[in-house]
């Protein structure tokens, strides 16, 4: 489905202009007639392009709006008053565009959460789905402030799982680097000294010797092979749903990263189907698009298992246990919050337990790191001590 900025008329001969995602022209037309707005001309947006050059919609800009949504209308602002002032005042030039677009397809007839739709991209299929249940329930305000805590606490989940991953590739990258200029332009110079002394050559100097040699007759291939590596996983994901759902597998069975990576998850799909649950979604509706926030195929195809089991009339937690979708310590405060009615309260507390878990771990993981890595660095130079010393020593004992 792609994007279309349009130009209508609305029932009131009023020429209005936004956005609407749509498969084709005519497609797009059948839904604008739906809103009485007869189509005048559209143009299919660019792929890949911003919203405007320069400039791009980021997650904590959507926060922002949530929250700027939320504070307004609680004090009694209008939407679309709120919409106006932000439009023109929105830092950002690529949010501006955006909220103009919003702000033109709700003077077109169109309700706030059919305006989102055009920016599914920006806000998630979750965030707009919300949004409508806060349209029809008259509680548009309360949505807001639960989307806005959701969105901050997801955006906090974020930073602690690029920070368990960036750290350490960091430290590593560092690492390896040192290591290999070390092999290229250090241990050459010093293994020329040795070789010319004529001494006997141990064990640790002749792997020295092979490593060094190795790193300087295929640096090119090493360096490429990285990138390489990660070119060809994003092909195969992008074009094989198997690979994808086994790579996936894999990522959340990664010793140590991918126990913290998977309590995150759990923690966000957890919180994700809470908010929704909570507003009056169904839950096997709840589910199904909480499952799409959790960002691994493999954890949402367990999850779609779980509404399909719930849908042909197995108890919730039941589903949980046979799909695999969660662990049984969740299971079995979801069937708590399940025998009690309370079953908001219990999504909540599995979120708070995965969270609390997850962070706890990253806790233990930071500390342990840099001396790991410390070790691994002082073993090469370690080795390299050896292999250059020895045979030095060696030869000084000979000659006296």
């Amino acid at each position: 489905m792609q994007n279309y900025n349009y130009t209508g008329i609305n029932q009131f001969g009023k020429r209005v202009s936004g956005v609407m995602p749509a498969n084709n022209v005519h497609e797009l037309e059948k839904k604008l007639k739906k809103s009485q707005i007869d189509l005048l001309n559209s143009k299919e947006q660019s792929k890949g392009l911003s919203l405007s050059l320069g400039s791009k919609i980021k997650k904590r800009d959507i926060i922002t709006i949530t929250f700027q949504l939320e504070q307004m209308l609680e004090a009694g602002v209008p939407l679309m008053e709120v919409l106006e002032d932000m439009k023109d005042t929105f830092e950002n030039d690529a949010v501006k565009e955006m909220l103009a677009n919003i702000y033109e397809s709700m003077e077109g007839g169109r309700t706030f959460s059919e305006s989102l739709e055009g920016f599914e991209k920006e806000f998630g299929q979750v965030y707009i789905s919300l949004v409508s249940v806060g349209e029809k329930t008259g509680k548009l305000e309360d949505i807001l402030r639960d989307l806005g805590n959701m969105m901050k606490w997801e955006d906090e989940l974020a930073s602690k799982a690029k920070k368990v991953m960036i750290y350490p590739a960091i430290v590593a990258t560092v690492v390896v680097a040192v290591v290999i200029l070390m092999m290229l332009f250090v241990v050459p110079e010093l293994l020329g000294f040795i070789t010319s002394m004529g001494g006997e050559i141990g064990f640790a100097t002749v792997a020295l010797i092979a490593t060094s040699g190795f790193i300087q007759n295929y640096i090119l291939e090493l360096m490429i092979a990285p990138v390489l590596f990660v070119i060809v996983i994003k092909w195969w994901r992008r074009n094989s749903p198997e690979f994808k759902l086994k790579s996936d597998e894999w990522s959340l069975r990664t010793p140590i990263i991918g126990e913290v990576l998977h309590k995150l998850k759990l923690a966000r799909v957890a919180n994700s189907l809470s908010v929704m649950y909570g507003a009056g979604v169904s839950f096997p509706d709840s589910l199904r698009m909480a499952s799409l926030t959790s960002g691994n195929k493999y954890l949402e195809t367990n999850l779609v298992t779980a509404v399909t089991m719930i849908e042909d009339g197995k108890e919730i937690w039941v589903s949980f246990r046979d799909s695999n979708a969660f662990p049984m310590m969740a299971v079995r405060m979801i069937k708590s919050g399940e025998l009690t009615g309370k079953m908001d309260v219990a999504l909540k507390n599995v979120s708070y337990f995965y969270d609390r878990e997850a962070k706890e771990l990253i806790e233990k993981i930071e500390p342990a790191i840099e001396p790991i890595l410390t070790v691994i660095m002082g073993f090469v130079v370690g080795w390299v001590m050896i292999a250059v010393l020895g045979p030095i020593y060696d030869t000084i004992a000979q000659v006296q």
